[in-house]
């Protein structure tokens, strides 16, 4: 074991690499990377931090690399499943412009830059002439934990005609959701002001329709709406996992209801590949926290089980997770600003150097992008137990790196996302 070789060393001699980021770029230089994908039906893209420019490339590049050369088909991003249809109707050629629909699918900001806005306007100039068209899906609760009030609209045109006696629930849950909607982390505050009598009721109620709505859904499954039974069943399923994330927040803090949220972002790309086909491969757009194949190590009353652990378990190497990461430059962090329609804005800061023991200083800066496969690297290097460390925005997250990922991506310098035209009105 001596004589093998440390992480650095092999990431030096092994680590694919590219001199650009830029999505126009020819794609060539891409085709080492084909063996890391290989025949995996969902290939996930992470970031360590949101709203980063070269993160927003690289992700664009990736995707074009592997829709038009791989055969991908949907790109599923951390955005509500319920209001980011808005976005793939733009990006099939509806109305609308890029910002506009951004600003009305993607929650917490997350779309709301140049780089994002590009990567939807080429998405839609692709599908003027793709054979088989690439969709855009959320996979998120509503709000990205908003109110479940937008998913509640959905399924109001729902139950009028397939199950007319429960409008009431319906109704009498869109009344209490409103007390607590807005944009932005607003409904976490407000929540937290509800009455317990009403968070209780609200919790009956989306209980009960869940029921009558997977009866419903179960009885048309051989209907020719059956599509539209499994998208109701689905925006309300969004609704019902938000109402338990509210419920462990006002309990016992924002962490605990990651696994609440991750556990629905894993079933909505399990639904995509089951509602689409044998077909269908996907490509996750979505934090390292989320896309991670490992349970968090943490203390509390609750296990977090992120979304990448659950693909994992389901889809064994038919998943493929890499982490993305940063060497130099600036970050994209929450700062807090109350009068705000989001409640905060995300800000530039520098980042911190490599700690030691942190994949990050397996890396060199000398070009754009280096792409390591860890699968590779697993018992061919002598401390892969001992790289404990991730970039987490501008602190370093203690996790398995080598068990986690089955490759990182490391940007050699990272600056804040471009932020974007607003959206007209």
């Amino acid at each position: 074991m001596t004589d093998l070789p440390d992480l650095a060393t092999w990431v030096r001699d092994h680590a694919f690499t590219a001199e650009t980021l830029d999505p126009s770029a020819p794609l060539d230089d891409l085709e080492p990377l084909r063996a890391l994908v290989g025949d995996a039906r969902v290939v996930a893209i992470g970031e360590s931090s949101h709203l980063v420019k070269e993160f927003y490339l690289f992700r664009h590049r990736m995707l074009r690399f592997l829709a038009e050369r791989c055969g991908f088909t949907v790109l599923a991003f951390e955005a509500p499943f319920t209001e980011a249809h808005a976005v793939d109707s733009y990006v099939r050629g509806g109305p609308g412009t890029a910002a506009a629909v951004a600003a009305e699918g993607i929650a917490m900001g997350l779309g709301d830059c140049a780089e994002m806005h590009d990567l939807l306007d080429w998405m839609r100039e692709y599908n003027r002439t793709a054979a088989v068209p690439l969709g855009f899906a959320g996979l998120d609760v509503p709000g990205s934990l908003g109110s479940p009030l937008p998913a509640l609209h959905v399924l109001d045109g729902y139950v009028r005609w397939a199950e007319p006696d429960a409008l009431g629930l319906v109704e009498r849950a869109t009344e209490l959701a409103g007390r607590f909607h807005g944009g932005g982390i607003a409904p976490m505050e407000y929540y937290s002001g509800l009455p317990q009598a009403d968070r209780d009721e609200l919790t009956v109620l989306l209980s009960r329709l869940l029921s009558r709505v997977e009866i419903a859904a179960a009885a048309g499954r051989g209907g020719e709406r059956r599509r539209e039974h499994s998208s109701a069943l689905h925006h309300l399923r969004g609704a019902w996992k938000l109402d338990h994330a509210h419920r462990e927040i006002a309990e016992y803090g924002i962490e605990s209801a990651s696994s609440t949220r991750d556990a629905f972002l894993a079933e909505s790309v399990l639904r995509l590949l089951d509602e689409g086909g044998p077909d269908t491969r996907v490509v996750v757009a979505c934090h390292n926290w989320h896309i991670q194949r490992t349970e968090v190590e943490q203390e509390g009353p609750y296990v977090m089980r992120p979304q990448g652990n659950h693909l994992a378990a389901e889809l064994g190497n038919d998943y493929v997770a890499i982490g993305v990461t940063s060497g130099t430059g600036d970050t994209g962090y929450f700062h807090g600003a109350p009068e705000t329609p989001l409640g905060f804005e995300f800000r530039a800061m520098p980042l911190p150097p490599p700690e030691k023991n942190s994949i990050e200083a397996a890396f060199d800066t000398r070009h754009p992008l280096a792409v390591a496969d860890l699968r590779a690297a697993r018992g061919a290097v002598r401390d892969g137990d001992s790289v404990r460390g991730m970039r987490m925005v501008e602190y370093f997250l203690d996790l398995p790196v080598m068990a986690a990922f089955d490759a990182v991506a490391h940007v050699a310098q990272t600056h804040r996302a471009t932020p974007g035209a607003p959206a007209p009105g």
